[in-house]
């Protein structure tokens, strides 16, 4: 046989593999209607319009032709179990929260440090609640995970991301110890027309103005801690950035500051910075707004998350599985409530060093 043959029959060979997995792959259920694809495959918004700023949030797009009418609300409360399309891209480095906002429903704009090997077309996984299909880009890596389901709706699909998708994701990263960053969640709801993703709101640029800034080196391990937690892409460790401000001024630094003033004859400061009006801190945090921030941290952030993160669970309770969606969402809910009172209390400290270097300075002159 010559050798031209011998090529073309290897390539008829190579081309059946493709087409008897590509049959493999579909999904067991009717594919009509579930696979008719969403309204776009690329989604740009203004980033100003996303909410704060590294933190997680939720995003609903809907096709209508009269928003905002009853019968579109109507569609989000449909109670009726029906197919539900969950995407999760993957990423070769952690969530971005800098730059545009765009969100790629197409499975081949993800990637990932995980290569398929030459003959491979997409590779699927059996799991009780379906056949989880794992996408390739045309570097041929892994790109998306991707799972057909039925739910009533979205947040039960956010609950088998958790449950089904995240488990597979943690593990894989185990077996070839590889780091596996999910990038965004995508749930497509093709009866309604209803997108439903999960993202982290980008900073945006900011000019740097001529005023006067001020270092204090008593205050260095809390700069870097704030930049730490707002560098990091996990929510986890972002609130225990923020909460180790906390512990480290409550209980070292203002101690420090108020046996200094005493040793000094001056009058020890007094801790009074209380938690600023915010209209998007919501939930539960926003019960805090007004309150004292060492209150807020003792009574709340400290005692009903901070000690769980940090000791793997609370007393007797289920520890944090830090890839379930919902335990992400909860403490993303009070993010932003942890950063601003890790901030007002670096703020309130170096007032405090500035005051009492001052009256230093006037007793000395005196």
């Amino acid at each position: 046989m010559s050798r031209n043959s011998k090529l073309k029959r290897a390539k008829r060979r190579r081309q059946e593999a493709k087409d008897e997995n590509r049959e493999r792959l579909q999904p067991d259920a009717e594919p009509a209607p579930a696979q008719e694809k969403p309204l776009a495959t690329t989604i740009s918004l203004d980033s100003a319009k996303l909410g704060p700023p590294g933190i997680l949030h939720q995003l609903h797009l809907a096709a209508s032709d009269s928003p905002d009418s009853e019968q579109d609300k109507q569609r989000f409360l449909d109670p009726e179990e029906r197919d539900f399309r969950l995407l999760v891209h993957l990423s070769k480095v952690p969530n971005s929260s800098s730059g545009d906002f765009k969100m790629f429903l197409e499975p081949s704009e993800g990637a990932s440090l995980i290569y398929a090997l030459p003959e491979a077309v997409d590779l699927a996984l059996e799991t009780p609640s379906g056949k989880v299909i794992m996408h390739l880009n045309s570097a041929r890596e892994c790109s998306a995970l991707e799972l057909w389901c039925r739910a009533t709706n979205y947040n039960n699909v956010f609950g088998l991301y958790s449950k089904v998708v995240a488990p597979l994701i943690d593990n894989l990263s185990y077996q070839i110890n590889i780091p596996i960053h999910v990038r965004e969640i995508a749930i497509w709801d093709p009866k309604h027309n209803i997108l439903t993703a999960s993202y982290v709101a980008p900073f945006v640029g900011v000019t740097l103005g001529g005023d006067q800034r001020v270092y204090i080196d008593l205050l260095r391990p809390y700069y870097a801690l704030y930049r730490e937690g707002m560098t990091n892409p996990s929510v986890f460790y972002q609130f225990l950035c923020y909460s180790k401000i906390l512990e480290g001024i409550f209980r070292k630094t203002h101690q420090k500051i108020i046996g200094w003033t005493k040793e000094n004859g001056l009058e020890a400061p007094r801790f009074t910075a209380r938690v600023e009006e915010d209209p998007v801190i919501q939930g539960d945090a926003r019960k805090w707004i007004g309150k004292g921030i060492k209150q807020t941290f003792d009574n709340y952030l400290e005692k009903k998350f901070r000690n769980a993160i940090a000791h793997f669970s609370n007393n007797d309770e289920e520890p944090i599985v830090v890839s379930d969606y919902m335990a992400s969402a909860t403490i993303s809910g009070n993010l932003l409530l942890a950063r601003q009172c890790a901030r007002t209390a670096i703020g309130c400290v170096e007032r405090m060093i500035h005051d009492a270097d001052a009256a230093f300075a006037l007793r000395q002159k005196g």
